[in-house]
């Protein structure tokens, strides 16, 4: 309770609140442009694997015999419907997301410190660029993965019907299977390589990990607050060609200190959080023991003389934090950024009217450029509520709202598309489809939902993951297919 009372306190300086909202402001910048990104790769992809294919001529950047036609959507009139649109979008997504976790979240890796980035150099710049990072996963992965349109092709082989073999429910209930499985294994692939990448860019790391795995079979607790020389000193590493050089005049005075407290460094020993305590209160913060600190250590033998000694020497010699230094970004590199993509999206929007398949294919694809950033956003914003149900705190709920909301409208926007057929007017369809592909695909996301449930399946108990996977396919698809009824019906009658 003491360490925690030193960091919490009333911030009431007008300028610190202001410097809060800027750096706010910087993350919706950079997430909007990679949404963007994310958005304008999940097109382009859907394009060349298949699109073409179904309606010839409409992609003018691609030669006849370019398109490689392994995708289709849901429509019953086009072969091997399971593989999906997005399908390879889904797939690169998922894979550069499980390249981009940290080294926390492997699970034969218990470093010291946990690095955001698992396969970069511990003091690799990039390691400290975090709203990037946030940008990469919620906007750029999330962007470019979706599903809900994933989601709307399985209804539409739902409620479609072959003239040779009746309906394809069965088709589209392997499509979800399919969908699901091949994500995750690409989720995991991504991890796997960043793992590997991981040992050979950091031994020091991958040989302390080895360590830390050793002495904690020993009992031994390792108190990874501390900096790298004393976390490995006090817990008896043995780090070889590793090894950190300090003058050993000061290391004597850590080494009396390790001494005097070697009994209170096993788990469950009962002076362990007062020793943890006066570690982080002295080596951490660098900061005066207070008495009630001091008394309590003194009665259970430890040589705080030593301690105090070492911390003073500490000042003088050159030792690598346990920390990585946080990168502020600017705000007008920000600004600039996202206002010279939004206004090119817009000038293209705008200026492009002619009626030909090309141009309208390559308005819609900017439109729904535009609308790309308000569904990641939305979708960063309803994260925050992950883990709020008390009773199934386990449960994502942000995510789980996002792919629902998403799946809804995006069903409802297919299902209002006949009404417009014919339009002369770009604005109508165009809009519908920008919202569709743009922020539904961009609201919903498939490359967190995976990294959820493979979190979930590698956890001791990991029924969550098929059972948080099962509630979100199941009720996507109820929503979707009662909403695809409903939208379906008021079109039919539009017409009669």
């Amino acid at each position: 309770y003491y360490r925690y009372s030193l960091l919490i306190f009333p911030v009431t300086h007008s300028k610190w609140q202001f410097g809060k909202t800027k750096r706010g402001i910087i993350k919706v910048f950079y997430m909007s442009v990679f949404a963007m990104l994310g958005a304008f790769l999940r097109m382009i992809l859907a394009q060349l694997f298949g699109e073409e294919c179904k309606n010839p001529g409409t992609i003018g950047w691609l030669k006849a015999g370019q398109p490689l036609c392994v995708t289709a959507d849901g429509d019953t009139s086009i072969s091997g419907g399971i593989i999906f649109a997005d399908f390879p979008a889904n797939l690169l997504g998922s894979f550069i997301m499980g390249l981009m976790q940290g080294s926390d979240t492997m699970v034969d890796l218990l470093p010291p410190r946990a690095l955001p980035i698992a396969w970069l150099n511990e003091n690799h710049r990039f390691q400290s660029d975090h709203t990037i990072h946030l940008a990469i996963k919620t906007g750029f992965c999330g962007s470019l993965t979706t599903f809900s349109s994933w989601n709307s092709e399985m209804v539409m082989m739902f409620l479609g019907e072959d003239a040779d073999r009746g309906s394809l429910i069965f088709r589209a209930l392997f499509g979800y299977f399919i969908g699901v499985e091949t994500c995750i294994a690409s989720f995991i692939l991504g991890k796997n390589i960043a793992r590997y990448i991981f040992s050979k860019v950091n031994p020091a790391l991958e040989l302390e990990n080895s360590e830390s795995v050793r002495r904690r079979e020993c009992g031994v607790y390792i108190n990874t607050e501390l900096a790298d020389f004393e976390r490995r000193f006090l817990s008896g590493f043995d780090m070889g060609e590793y090894e950190i050089y300090v003058n050993p005049e000061a290391v004597q005075h850590l080494e009396k200190w390790r001494l005097s407290t070697e009994e209170c460094r096993r788990n469950g020993h009962r002076l362990l959080p007062l020793l943890t305590d006066v570690e982080y209160q002295s080596m951490t913060l660098d900061e005066s023991l207070p008495r009630e600190l001091i008394v309590p250590a003194v009665e259970a033998g430890w040589d705080i003389e030593s301690l105090e000694n070492w911390v003073y020497m500490k000042r003088k010699l050159d030792l690598r934090g346990g920390f990585i230094t946080k990168h502020e970004f600017k705000f007008i590199p920000a600004f600039v950024l996202f206002i010279s993509a939004y206004s090119m999206l817009f000038f293209g929007v705008y200026h492009l009217r002619r009626q030909d398949t090309y141009t309208i294919t390559y308005r819609t694809m900017l439109y729904a450029g535009l609308v790309a950033p308000f569904g990641a956003l939305l979708r960063w914003k309803l994260s925050s509520l992950n883990g709020s149900i008390q009773r199934y705190n386990w449960f994502p709920l942000g995510t789980f709202a996002a792919n629902i909301i998403a799946s809804i409208l995006s069903v409802a926007m297919v299902g209002l598309e006949p009404r417009f057929y014919g339009n002369e007017s770009f604005w109508a369809l165009g809009s519908l489809r920008a919202v569709k592909v743009g922020f539904t695909g961009c609201l919903s996301t498939v490359s967190t939902f995976v990294a959820e449930v493979a979190g979930f399946l590698g956890s001791k108990n990991p029924i969550k993951g098929y059972l948080y996977a099962s509630i979100t396919i199941t009720t996507a698809a109820l929503c979707a297919t009662v909403t695809y009824t409903v939208f379906d019906s008021d079109v039919a009658g539009y017409y009669e």
